[in-house]
């Protein structure tokens, strides 16, 4: 994470770098103040920190809830600002996502949920004064965005997933970039679709998409058949050869597109109203070996956590938790997280790691398989650590030698996309820089 490009910026990565950041008293720690942001739902975040060796950007949206990216020299403190001709308002689906193509050009894209397309991109490789409307990609399906999720491959090539359509209505598309004519292209409709089964419903990855070591893309889903979470079912998943423009069964059986229910690989058949929430995770080991972690009901209907994974060609499913309480969820909106989703990992030394909050449990994977829900416990992510609050956002990109740096603003909880009835005033953003002892001493 120290001096590497980072590809993916997902929950799992936040949580691991808060993890690595928080665990180590010895590291210096410079405080940076950048602007005040909008701090009444936590709308500013995710994929919004990136550097180039050089320079290093930050998107969010500023006190006044307009779109703002900020720019400075690598070891300065002083920031130069640009503002895009975006307002979001209380729906935190809305978040930033900030890009760097391999000519240097910035890309960014947000304040969507179920609306025309924004896109905007510089005309200058780094300049953020230079940003302009675009406004499409593809150009097809871009009337009612939501959820655009950056991927970006082992050889720097860029590709975009979103949904078309709406919550229990919708579908999944994903778009590739070329730099050299500076346009996006498609398949020309979605890989993954619930608009063409009856009744309706959409797809809710669970994270991004996963590269690995060979090159092959992974992803897992849940379905939903209506806007109220209530209604998310079955968890499934896919894979890719040739960079997601086909898609294949954990058997190599080729899907006939778009994947729909009728034709998806389930991986867990798990009814409605059964605690399975979207929101669930991805993590990929170096042999190729997809882990899916998601929370539903037990038989006592307490929130469980587990983890799905194929062995002996067949998918096997082990509990990981033993939670005796039932975490209950409905309605619609963006709403607080299941204390009972596990977030996974998997280490350089063939260890999966699930952590749930600021805990964790670790397990082998040669011994994964026989894991009892009383063996994987809980505890804190590290011995020393005293965790660090607030942390919005971890740099994508690379940093001086010894260095990491994160996004911190104290932000107030979502409010089902509504304006609260006393938000939270807009509060300053910092970023931290964390360096190592020069040596490792």
């Amino acid at each position: 994470m120290k001096s590497k490009i980072l590809r993916a910026c997902s929950a799992v990565l936040l949580l691991e770098a808060i993890v690595f950041l928080s665990c180590s008293a010895a590291r210096t720690v410079r405080k940076i103040p950048v602007a005040e942001g909008l701090a009444a739902h936590p709308v500013n975040g995710g994929r919004c920190l990136i550097s180039d060796a050089e320079h290093q950007y930050l998107a969010f949206y500023d006190g006044d809830h307009q779109m703002t990216v900020a720019k400075r020299r690598l070891g300065d403190d002083q920031w130069e600002f640009a503002k895009l001709p975006e307002k979001v308002g209380w729906d935190t689906h809305n978040r930033v996502i900030l890009f760097q193509d391999r000519d240097g050009f910035l890309h960014i894209t947000g304040n969507m949920h179920c609306a025309p397309l924004k896109y905007y991109r510089t005309s200058r490789p780094g300049d953020i004064q230079s940003f302009q409307p675009v406004h499409t990609w593809a150009g097809f399906y871009e009337e009612r965005v939501t959820y655009p999720n950056l991927l970006v491959l082992r050889d720097g090539s860029l590709h975009m997933m979103y949904r078309h359509g709406g919550s229990g209505n919708g579908k999944r598309l994903l778009v590739h970039y070329d730099e050299k004519t500076q346009t996006w292209s498609g398949a020309g409709d979605a890989f993954i679709s619930g608009m063409e089964h009856k009744p309706d419903c959409n797809a809710y990855p669970f994270g991004a998409i996963q590269e690995d070591a060979q090159g092959v893309l992974h992803i897992a889903w849940c379905w939903r058949e209506t806007p109220d979470v209530e209604t998310n079912y079955d968890v499934c998943y896919a894979k890719s050869l040739d960079g997601g423009f086909t898609w294949l069964r954990r058997d190599g059986s080729k899907y006939d597109l778009p994947i729909r229910p009728e034709n998806a690989e389930v991986v867990d058949d798990i009814d409605q109203n059964s605690g399975l929430m979207n929101g669930g995770s991805l993590a990929v080991d170096r042999r190729g070996v997809p882990y899916i972690g998601y929370t539903r009901f037990d038989e006592n209907g307490f929130n469980q956590m587990y983890v799905a994974a194929p062995q002996d060609g067949k998918w096997k499913i082990v509990q990981v938790s033993n939670f005796q309480k039932r975490f209950w969820f409905e309605g619609r909106g963006t709403i607080p997280q299941s204390p009972a989703i596990p977030r996974l990992s998997v280490d350089q030394d063939d260890r999966l790691h699930i952590r749930q909050g600021g805990k964790e449990c670790v397990a082998p994977l040669d011994r994964f398989f026989s894991l009892k829900p009383d063996q994987c416990v809980y505890r804190p992510a590290a011995e020393d650590s005293v965790g660090v609050p607030n942390v919005r956002a971890v740099n994508i990109g690379p940093l001086p030698e010894g260095q990491d740096h994160y996004m911190q603003q104290e932000v107030d909880r979502p409010n089902r996309d509504r304006k609260p009835d006393n938000p939270k005033p807009p509060t300053m953003i910092y970023l931290v820089e964390v360096e190592s002892p020069a040596n490792g001493e």
